[in-house]
């Protein structure tokens, strides 16, 4: 073997040995991140809703209490809690910490009206001395004096004399009144309500009738309106000072009731921290079940619907399973993860096995297989979102993107078998949600439907008409079914309207963006790609009239063979377009662009007119290339010719020959290939070339076009320019019974009118 050769395999086997580790480890990334959406616990496959149907029987593992549900316990606790009454504490030494109080004031005032009078008799003093240097020092001594009143000030205002300034208080400095006396009027007014009891402020809860109070560590249950709160309180205070002081001195009674305001506080005082401590310890006495369940007790029977207290019951047996440690041990949990593990890969083998016999070149592809798994991932993950996070209707779950994006970037065949393997890994990660299966896989099969064969993006109307439909007539089914209450029914019908109108916007939305990310050509690009004001086929058309009516005959010959063997016949279509646009580069080269008698060939020789004509392929790479024609398109411009012969050229080299006898190399007159390898590809090459023979035939009959047909695919055939390519014998029958009626069609003669050959006679002479 060749060092080139050895060179060659040894790559390919590189090649093959990394797309199995690749293909390997993306199907193993797969089955971990969908073990990562099922349910928690042990018993997860216990996880029914409450109005659904069994599958199977139910019996006690072992005995354990029926749990109440959140809602029912937190009502129990906040009922047992409204119970507890708020904690006031009579506090003792509020009396006494009210008469220090004013005591201290009393002291400072004493303080504030000697040192102020002081403060203004040096001020008197100062302003009379004329000796500075007696003035400085006395000034200095001013300073200390007005910093020890400012103390002063400072201190009382703290103790809560904050008006200082009014005039009472200038009036007070100014008259020096008893505050011995002041201070005892204010006690004899504020200290007796202290025997009586001064609530404080009442807890933020509404309407409180009882309270509990703690005087001297006894406690008694008591009517707050049998003490005065600070309002009643101050108002008895004002009335007592009012009648001792007002006839004396008004000024007095505000200075007195200054001095009670800065000192009056509560003696019975709400406890946050003692109140929270009771209701705390009242929630905890509230029982946590409502019954037990016994060992081999039956919990419910098989096609049961499930009731709430059923639900509790199961709910309760995972709790208890958990609590056991199943499941939360190591070994437990490893066991249950490979477990989730195995069952997806069950499902997923069914998948990746018709993939692999059936779409080996979609297996085979790291990238395709990459997008099935994020789609896969995205839609596990969107339905724990919905179902356990926001506690949703399943039926808001939007499967149907799925199933359109698939059906768009691959086929039919294949978006059904992806979504009958998703649809029952997201039932039964939803808790083998048997109608949430039935109505995916329904209405996945509309969506499909809908959009098999999409020509034009108004088909997204009928999609959202389609998955709304599917969705509401199932609901109603398994409702009606369930005999469900009538908010149940309106809440799933909804969500699936919703799910309904949103899922078909999104998946044209995700369409675009896949074809970037990917490098995917969908049939929504293709239909871009018909657009005759397309640069491509807007040149082609002013540059090459006669080559692009031939490229839309062939394109109606492509169509109706696709369509009758399976194969997509608008990339037929497509491919018919612009297989021929390298053509622009040269028209006058070609017959369907030369006008009658002119033949630029005739002054070239043989093979420099087939190396013109082939050099079309090779223009149509370059410009494809240029103007970013998908490769999937691409792939028409060299495969329409293969590897045949230029054989007009290569018939006149051959006669040449003889007449030289020379020699001629016929690798000069082949195209470069390759040859076709899809359905589409092989039935463009007959179709051009049945197109361009059938426009030589003289009066064309259908017997006459059925020959040529045969000849065409005969020489193909036996030229192995079909070897690659899927199409059977059975197909090649079927192709040149499609294209018949369009051939006979396009080439029927038409009426002559009068005088019509006369003018032609006369146009003929003036040329």
């Amino acid at each position: 073997m060749l060092p080139q050769a050895k060179k060659t395999v040894n790559d390919e086997k590189k090649y093959h040995l990394w797309l199995r580790i690749s293909q390997i480890s993306l199907i193993a990334l797969l089955l971990v991140i969908t073990a990562f959406f099922f349910p928690r616990g042990k018993i997860f496959q216990f996880n029914y809703d409450v109005d659904q149907i069994t599958t199977e029987t139910i019996i006690a593992p072992f005995d354990y209490d029926i749990l109440k549900t959140e809602e029912a316990l937190e009502q129990d606790r906040q009922a047992r809690e409204n119970v507890v009454l708020p904690v006031f504490v009579w506090d003792n030494t509020s009396r006494d910490q009210v008469n220090d109080n004013l005591d201290e004031i009393r002291e400072q005032l004493a303080l504030w009206y000697k040192t102020e009078k002081d403060l203004r008799s040096k001020r008197d003093f100062w302003s009379t001395i004329t000796d500075s240097l007696v003035a400085d020092s006395l000034m200095l001594q001013l300073q200390e004096d007005s910093l020890q009143v400012l103390n002063v000030k400072l201190e009382l205002q703290n103790r809560g004399l904050k008006d200082l300034g009014m005039p009472r208080w200038t009036y007070f400095l100014e008259r020096g009144p008893s505050t011995h006396q002041l201070v005892n009027s204010v006690k004899q007014a504020l200290l007796p309500q202290y025997m009586l009891g001064v609530i404080g402020d009442m807890p933020p809860k509404e309407d409180v009738s009882r309270i509990t109070m703690i005087m001297r560590g006894k406690e008694s249950s008591r009517n707050p309106n049998d003490f005065r709160d600070m309002a009643q309180s101050w108002e008895s205070v004002q009335k007592v000072m009012i009648s001792y002081y007002l006839e004396r001195d008004p000024r007095l009674l505000q200075m007195a009731e200054d001095l009670a305001q800065a000192v009056m506080i509560p003696n019975l005082n709400y406890s946050q921290e003692l109140t929270e401590n009771r209701y705390a310890e009242a929630r905890n006495l509230v029982p946590i079940s409502v019954g037990k369940v016994f060992k081999n007790e039956r919990i419910v029977d098989a096609n049961t619907r499930v009731t709430p207290q059923i639900k509790q019951k199961l709910n309760s047996l995972e709790r208890e399973y958990i609590r056991k440690g199943y499941g939360e041990t190591t070994a437990n949990s490893v066991t249950t993860f490979v477990g989730k593990m195995m069952l997806s890969a069950f499902l997923l083998f069914f998948f990746f096995a018709y993939l692999q016999t059936y779409r080996s070149q979609i297996y085979n592809d790291i990238k395709l297989i990459a997008l099935v798994g994020i789609i896969f991932v995205m839609h596990l993950a969107l339905a724990h979102l919905v179902v356990y996070n926001l506690g949703w209707s399943e039926f808001f779950v939007p499967m149907s993107i799925a199933a359109m994006i698939f059906t768009v970037v691959f086929d039919g065949r294949i978006a059904f078998i992806i979504m009958v393997t998703l649809t029952l890994l997201t039932g039964i990660i939803l808790s083998n949600n048997i109608p949430f299966i039935v109505a995916n896989l329904f209405v996945s099969s509309l969506a499909i439907y809908t959009v098999r064969r999409l020509r034009s993006r108004s088909q997204i109307l009928w999609s959202i008409l389609a998955v709304t439909s599917g969705y509401v007539a199932v609901i109603a089914v398994f409702e009606m079914i369930k005999f469900s209450s009538w908010e149940s029914v309106m809440e799933h019908m909804l969500f699936a309207v919703a799910n309904g109108f949103l899922s078909p916007l999104l998946s044209y939305g995700f369409l675009v963006l896949i074809e970037r990310v990917f490098k995917i050509t969908t049939n929504l690009t293709l239909l871009e790609l018909l657009d005759f004001n397309n640069k491509l086929l807007s040149n082609l058309a002013m540059k090459a009239p006669g080559t692009f009516k031939h490229s839309i005959d062939v394109g109606n010959l492509a169509v109706a063979a696709s369509e009758a063997v399976g194969a997509n016949s608008l990339l037929a279509r497509v491919g018919a377009y612009y297989h021929d646009i390298g053509k622009a580069e040269k028209p006058e080269y070609f017959i369907e662009n030369q006008l009658r008698g002119t033949n630029k060939h005739e002054k070239l020789s043989p093979r420099l007119s087939a190396t013109v004509i082939v050099a079309h392929v090779k223009d149509g790479i370059k410009l494809a290339d240029e103007f970013g024609l998908p490769n999937i398109v691409a792939d028409f411009i060299p495969m329409h010719h293969g590897r045949t012969r230029v054989e007009y050229f290569y018939q006149q080299a051959l006669e040449r020959a003889k007449e030289t006898d020379s020699d001629i190399n016929e690798a000069d007159f082949r195209y470069p290939g390759p040859r076709p390898n899809t359905k589409e590809t092989g039935i463009l090459m007959i179709a051009e070339a049945i197109e361009a023979a059938s426009r030589s035939l003289k009066s064309p009959n259908p017997q006459r076009i059925e020959s040529l047909m045969d000849t065409i695919i005969e020489s193909r055939i036996k030229g192995g320019e079909l070897t690659n390519c899927p199409l059977t014998f059975r197909d090649l029958e079927i192709i040149k019974s499609a294209m018949m009626p369009v051939l006979t069609g396009s080439m029927h003669e038409r009426i002559e009118y009068p005088g019509q050959r006369k003018k032609l006679h006369i146009m003929d002479d003036e040329d």
